[in-house]
Order: structure tokens, then C-alpha cells, then sequence
């Protein structure tokens, strides 16, 4: 398939698929003159790459962690996801205190509201 046709079923832009085998996440991509011809396992590797950027992994760490064509050092990718995993749990601890700290302020505030309304 040509590159139109592998960014239509993967939802990225031309650019992007582009960008991914300039930056060597996608490599070793056949040619017939000047098209580049795209197989299923590359629909497969850029939806992957998708996925993986939705989970908050970097090109640059996919890129890292890429040892083949179309495969990646797994168990290095679930490190990094449980060193994300991890964060993502400080993250929803701080986000819980700030949630307290802003119901302590909208509290303070309506009871001084009230007091002024009622004094």
C-alpha cells in the first residue's frame, strides 16, 4: 500500500508516517521507483506507536526501545510502563490533595460570603 493508504487506516497524517521512518521508528521500507510500499506489519507498528503515545511514551524512547523492523525490547516497554504507572499514581495523589485544598478555599470563601450577607 502506499503511504496515503497506510495514514488513512492508521489515522495519522502523511507527515506523520513520514516524520516516524525519517526519525527511524519506521525503516527498511520497501520502494517501487519512488513510491514507498507499506505492508500490514507497518499498519500494525504505527497504530503501536499511537498506542504507546497515548500512554505517554516519547518517539524517542519508542525509539530507543525498537531492536528490530516492526518489534521492541518488551521487557524494557513494561519497565517503562510501570515507571509510568508509577508517576501517573504521584500524579492522581497530588491532584486528590490539591482537589482538598481547593474544596477547603471554596468552603472558607462561601462562609465569608454568608457572614457579609448576613451581617
Amino acid at each position: 500500500m502506499y503511504i496515503g493508504e497506510i495514514a488513512t487506516r492508521c489515522g495519522v497524517s502523511v507527515k506523520t508516517v513520514r516524520h516516524y521512518e525519517a526519525i527511524g521508528l519506521l525503516s527498511d521500507i520497501k520502494r517501487l521507483g519512488s513510491y514507498r510500499i507499506y505492508e500490514n506489519a507497518d499498519v500494525e507498528f504505527v497504530t503501536l506507536i499511537k498506542r504507546a503515545q497515548l500512554l505517554g511514551l516519547s518517539l524517542a524512547q519508542l525509539k530507543q526501545l525498537k531492536i528490530g523492523r516492526h518489534d521492541l525490547d518488551w521487557p524494557a516497554v513494561m519497565a517503562l510502563l510501570e515507571e509510568k504507572k508509577q508517576q501517573v499514581l504521584i500524579d492522581i495523589t497530588a491532584l486528590e490533595q490539591q482537589k482538598e485544598l481547593l474544596d477547603f478555599y471554596h468552603r472558607d470563601i462561601k462562609i465569608c460570603l454568608d457572614n457579609q450577607v448576613l451581617g
